[in-house]
């Protein structure tokens, strides 16, 4: 898979998943910071990564071993910095060191669960049980998200 697939091969995923939720979805403008808007005001950025390699060195009795693990980063920030409020949810979806996509095990993540700059996802025989572990395969919320209200607009120009 290619560095373009690598992010449209998930995207086109997420749109028929959406789809099948029955969720209005359009692309966001090129220059947006996030990818798609839900039923015409959701913002949802789209995060993908494939697992990155990792060499630790472990001391056991006496005896040194090396191992290899691999874990998943999911940038939140841009240059370093997270700023404003650019998203109201983030899709990280973890691609297979083959580029398998398993919708499943995506993290639908709101804006306001973003404490920090990155989200590091480890692979392990154990399922991730770290902040965000309530956000994994939870599609639901942007399907509640849809259904609350919209919030009201205000007319600055209407007096009362």
């Amino acid at each position: 898979m290619n560095r373009v697939e690598i992010h449209e091969v998930p995207k086109a995923a997420v749109a028929a998943h959406l789809a099948q939720l029955g969720l209005e979805t359009e692309k966001a403008q090129p220059q947006s910071r996030f990818d798609f808007v839900v039923e015409g005001r959701i913002q949802l950025a789209l995060r993908v990564a494939l697992p990155s390699p990792s060499k630790r060195r472990v001391h056991v009795g006496g005896r040194s071993y090396y191992y290899v693990y691999h874990a998943w980063n999911f940038n939140f920030h841009h240059r370093g910095k997270v700023g404003d409020q650019y998203a109201d949810f983030f899709a990280c979806v973890p691609l297979s060191g083959e580029g398998e996509l398993d919708l499943t095990k995506a993290f639908v993540i709101p804006w306001d669960a973003i404490t920090g700059k990155t989200f590091y996802l480890p692979d392990s025989r154990r399922q991730y049980a770290g902040k965000f572990a309530l956000y994994r395969n939870a599609w639901d919320l942007l399907t509640s998200a849809a259904n609350e209200p919209a919030p009201a607009v205000i007319n600055e120009d209407a007096h009362v």
